[in-house]
């Protein structure tokens, strides 16, 4: 799929921009190269770069594309999830909107170079279900940050950003044994999880409270049977998530896996050398405080 680099970013202010760039990324997500249902699989060349959280922190997204070199090389990859729901509001309105825009723009200008995993926080405002962060309700001040922005177009923005929610991929699976997504399943949900979810296009069933989808973005405390399990049933060796604490970036959960956060100041990121294999301890060594990134 060849770069739509003649573009011009969509103003976000525009109803109809908006809600035409969700629907062009929806078919983007749908038609990424390497996609078989809800996994992205890469080939064992070039270069990832895996995030965690974003939550609307718009330094580090900058800092998180300078460290992808995009326009580099079709090689450079990156991988963003759970980049809406941010900590600061605007009388009381979350306009993470805006950021979710941003990165559909991306997907649409780099097609086969940038992925966007499903998330709890997406799936929560996907199905209109309130996420108490701090008090509020996310899902609420989100809803009030698109009736502010786009009026009586609002509806019509709200329906195309669901398409490109539902759209969204669940993981992208790695040739050389990495295995990527916003989080696995907790260890209770195990006995009744299906790893073919992510085999499949998920349907309302599986997006729902009780569902595969559901389970899988909101996993948390996993211990190493739990991944053992699913490397096998996946056919990789490392995991790497976001969506739990990581208060100095990174945190290691048993002997594969890997919590990563980009959404607050000691946020990092981590480069993967798709030609070569890693333990724990080598991925580990790859991260990249994000404070150290110059703009």
């Amino acid at each position: 799929m060849p770069h739509d680099t003649t573009r011009p970013q969509p103003d976000l202010h525009d109803a109809q921009a908006v809600t035409d760039l969700f629907r062009r990324a929806e078919q983007t997500n749908l038609q990424t190269p390497g996609r078989v249902g809800a996994v992205v699989n890469l080939p064992d060349t070039g270069r990832l770069l895996m995030t965690g959280d974003l939550h609307d922190n718009a330094q580090n997204y900058q800092r998180l594309l300078k460290l992808a070199r995009l326009d580099e090389t079709r090689d450079n990859r990156i991988i963003l999830h759970e980049v809406i729901h941010g900590p600061d509001l605007v009388n009381g309105m979350d306009l993470s909107i805006r950021m979710l825009a941003r990165v559909a723009a991306l997907k649409c200008r780099y097609p086969d170079q940038v992925h966007v995993l499903q998330s709890n926080h997406e799936l929560a405002q996907l199905r209109g279900e309130g996420i108490l962060k701090e008090g509020r309700n996310t899902i609420e001040s989100f809803d009030d940050g698109v009736d502010f922005l786009f009026g009586h177009r609002a509806d019509a923005v709200r329906d195309a950003m669901n398409g490109y929610l539902r759209s969204l991929p669940l993981a992208v699976r790695c040739a050389n044994g990495v295995f990527l997504s916003h989080s696995i399943p907790s260890n209770s949900k195990m006995r009744r999880f299906d790893p073919a979810v992510i085999d499949r296009v998920p349907s309302e069933e599986d997006l729902s409270v009780k569902g595969d989808v559901y389970h899988m973005v909101w996993g948390r405390n996993q211990n190493q049977a739990t991944a053992d399990t699913l490397a096998e049933a996946w056919g990789c060796r490392q995991f790497v998530m976001g969506h739990q604490p990581a208060e100095m970036g990174f945190e290691p959960i048993g002997e594969t896996m890997l919590v990563l956060a980009s959404d607050h100041n000691h946020g990092v990121a981590l480069p993967i050398d798709l030609s070569r294999t890693y333990d724990q301890e080598q991925l580990i060594e790859a991260i990249v405080p994000l404070a150290g990134v110059t703009l």
